[in-house]
């Protein structure tokens, strides 16, 4: 069954690599300003933030396949409603349900753990990374053909229609193919909480796996401001719309993949966990600081590969560090800590680069490169433990 659990999970993010390079053209289509398209980013994290921890539990009281099931559908609700919308209102609705169907990704994740051996668990999750590697890459360039080359008279419904289709073909094979693997589910919602602060774990963890949280938070937070203003920054510098800005994406996600799919191991035994994190961070800081000078698209393509390749050296090792410094029976809490905080860091980090993309469209490139390098500077002792007297 996990062949067809994960091609289903490709075929849906391939909707959302489709729709996530489009939306800001979208939302200025419709009068938003920068900050209003950092904010309709920020409103997915959000409802993805508070949703994601009670889908799980739903998950473990009636069984994985409704939630899965569920969450899929609300996907394509949330994609048909943004292909009718005709005001921001109506595309702030449609991105919050398809933000708290996004917890299919962790119930996917539930059903691997449920049906794979300890020493295979790993390998399994890994697959997940791949499937958005692959759905960054095809989507976004789909994106970009389907609302056509000229800038004047741009086709927003039809990537959204899309979208729901492939969401559509998605649902439909996981209604055939996906089976419960929850098989002591209690089937019943006696009990069930449906709110659980995320943060609440946090008093439970070693001041070094608190350090990685804290790290990968701030990363988060920044990164977003990338991936959100990319769009509004793209156009500004260099007149791209959104047909050029799907090719870049495209460019993105064939960089992460390649890093994680194929380097992220040879890597690793050479240079060690802790060195690439930090290697990772550096790239990404001066990807960033280098926006007041990308003038071309050679230049912009420097930038995208320096930013690409260290968000991809940092996702695996930070998260293998964490999971090192937890102890055996803290893994799940460790890391689902670490998940929540690096959400909470994608929904506040599209608000504060959207304020500072009004005042100058380099604000939030230079300060988000320099909070960075005192992120990592303030965690080098957490990093490199052994380096620091």
């Amino acid at each position: 069954m996990l062949p067809v659990l994960l091609l289903t999970v490709v075929i849906d993010l391939i909707g959302f690599g489709l729709i996530l390079p489009l939306l800001p053209f979208y939302a200025v289509h419709f009068g938003a300003s920068p900050f209003t398209v950092a904010l309709l980013a920020a409103m997915f994290s959000i409802a993805q933030f508070l949703s994601a921890t009670p889908l799980g539990g739903l998950s473990d009281r009636i069984g994985r396949r409704p939630v899965f099931l569920g969450c899929m559908s609300l996907t394509v609700i949330g994609y048909v409603g943004l292909a009718f919308a005709d005001n921001l209102l109506a595309i702030f609705l449609a991105r919050i349900v398809a933000g708290i169907g996004s917890g299919k990704i962790g119930v996917a994740r539930a059903i691997i753990a449920d049906s794979t051996p300890p020493e295979q668990r790993a390998r399994g999750m890994g697959l997940i990374g791949g499937a958005f590697g692959i759905g960054m890459i095809l989507g976004p360039l789909l994106g970009g053909l389907l609302i056509g080359p000229d800038p004047l008279r741009p086709n927003y419904s039809l990537p959204a229609f899309v979208a729901a289709g492939t969401s559509s073909l998605a649902l439909l094979l996981a209604l055939v193919a996906v089976r419960e693997t929850r098989r002591d589910a209690p089937h019943t919602l006696t009990g069930l909480r449906l709110w659980r602060n995320p943060l609440a774990p946090l008093s439970q963890l070693a001041p070094a796996v608190l350090a990685f949280i804290a790290i990968n938070c701030c990363i988060n937070f920044v990164f977003s401001q990338i991936e959100v203003l990319f769009p509004l920054f793209s156009a500004a510098r260099l007149d791209w719309h959104a047909y050029e800005v799907g090719i870049a994406f495209t460019f993105i996600g064939t960089i992460v993949l390649s890093m994680q799919g194929f380097l992220i191991g040879p890597l690793t035994r050479q240079f060690g966990e802790r060195r690439l994190l930090t290697a990772g961070m550096i790239n990404l800081a001066v990807g960033m600081a280098m926006a007041h000078w990308i003038t071309s698209t050679p230049m912009m393509g420097v930038s995208i590969l320096l930013t690409a390749s260290g968000v991809a050296m940092i996702g695996p090792t930070i998260n293998s560090l964490a999971s090192r410094a937890a102890g055996d029976h803290q893994q799940g809490i460790a890391l689902g800590t670490m998940e929540s905080l690096a959400a909470l860091g994608r929904a506040v980090g599209p608000l504060w680069g959207g304020w500072l993309f009004n005042i100058g469209i380099n604000i939030p490139y230079w300060i988000g490169g320099a909070l960075l390098a005192l992120t990592l500077l303030f965690g080098w002792r957490a990093i490199h433990p052994k380096a620091t007297p």
